[in-house]
């Protein structure tokens, strides 16, 4: 799977007559495997882990299964608080928990926030995610998980409250929307994708082999190279439909010079002027559409540098700048590899993760009793802040 944010479902929230608003499918965990410091794992002393180390954790499916009806009747608070009868957080609790069930590998819930304020937040998409806050305990196992290496699981799950966050540990942790159930961590992005003709003009541009000015034959070579059975297919398909179309336009314009050819010699003139504007027209949009196509290779390009940019801005507080690199992946494990953490086997999409991780690893914590499915808040009482109440 992706861990691409997907769009808010809008079919499954519904507001009712006293304004409340109702999400009817929400995923609340997973059993998928996650990284955390030594430091926040429940038994880290009795395991003898290092707290300034990042360890994969199994969150265990027969685990989640069994603890679903924990979750039952628990508050939707606005950040991860514990929470119990004496010491209830009236200020920051928005809704309730209810109706969960496991579907492998996601926890599904339905959700009753109460609260207008947290519901606009939901509705406008600034607070679109969740984290569950829950009691567990920590057994050593190794294993892999849709190609995730693991060594430790969490067993004897019990359900504390839900929290509305901006990013979830758990990516899939989405209001009103799941993960679909047959795509993996990182397998469909193995998968082979056909190059597209802008990407194909794109790395053409970028290696040198496509120059600015370059002419629409070099164009087309181009975006004809290391072309696949199926892309040959479809576009001699598309080759083929548009002869037919040229061929029936050529008839269409035989026949109407023929026809006025009957009537009078100016009138086939001004049918030969046409047809040659005609190709004229058509010679401009041929034009277009190149050019149209280098734009877009050229924007794609600078897409990644912006991508490049956003990663040595991320990580000049661990390792200040870093010149000669213009990927953000290489960048990202460039600066993990700098603090200690081998990144070597860990997908891109989850290196901005970790590189926050490693800068908030500076800051003193104390031991987290809970596990937070969300990435560090540095207002959050789990990080030694004063819990932020609302107002």
């Amino acid at each position: 799977m992706t861990d691409t944010i997907m769009a808010l479902d809008r079919s499954v929230r519904r507001i009712d007559a006293d304004g409340h608003l109702h999400v009817e499918r929400c995923v609340l965990s997973a059993a998928v495997v996650s990284p955390y410091y030594g430091r926040e794992i429940n038994g880290a002393e009795r395991l003898g882990l290092d707290p300034d180390t990042i360890y994969w954790m199994y969150r265990d499916a027969d685990a989640l299964r069994e603890a679903a009806s924990s979750i039952n009747g628990k508050p939707i608070i606005e950040i991860h608080q514990p929470v119990s009868a004496g010491d209830h957080p009236r200020e920051i609790t928005v809704g309730a928990v209810n109706n969960a069930n496991f579907q492998a590998p996601d926890l599904i819930g339905e959700l009753a926030i109460w609260d207008g304020d947290a519901s606009k937040r939901i509705q406008d998409g600034s607070k679109r995610c969740v984290s569950a806050g829950y009691a567990y305990e920590t057994v050593p196992e190794t294993g892999e998980i849709n190609g995730q290496p693991y060594t430790l699981k969490m067993v004897n799950i019990r359900f504390n409250h839900l929290a509305l966050v901006e990013e979830p540990r758990v990516k899939t942790a989405i209001i009103g929307d799941s993960a679909p159930p047959n795509i993996t961590k990182e397998t469909s992005m193995a998968a082979h994708k056909p190059m597209s003709a802008a990407a194909k003009v794109a790395a053409a541009l970028k290696s040198g082999r496509l120059a600015m000015d370059a002419s629409e034959e070099d164009v087309k070579k181009c975006m004809d190279e290391d072309e696949t059975e199926e892309e040959k297919k479809a576009r001699e398909e598309k080759e083929r439909a548009a002869a037919d179309e040229e061929a029936k336009k050529k008839e269409d314009d035989e026949r109407k010079a023929a026809d006025e050819e009957a009537k009078r010699k100016e009138d086939e003139q001004k049918a030969k002027d046409e047809e040659e504007r005609n190709k004229d027209d058509d010679k401009k949009a041929q034009d277009a559409a190149v050019d149209a196509k280098i734009k877009l290779a050229l924007d794609n390009q600078r897409r990644e540098l912006r991508a490049a940019q956003d990663a040595r801005e991320a990580v000049r507080p661990l390792v200040g700048d870093v010149i000669g690199m213009d990927s953000a992946g290489d960048i990202y494990r460039y600066a993990l590899k700098q603090t200690g953490h081998d990144a070597a086997g860990v997908h891109d999409s989850a290196l901005p993760a970790l590189v926050t991780m490693a800068i908030n690893a500076k800051r003193p914590a104390r031991p987290v009793r809970f596990a937070a499915d969300s990435a560090i808040d540095s207002d959050s009482p789990l990080a030694g802040a004063s819990a932020r109440r609302k107002a």
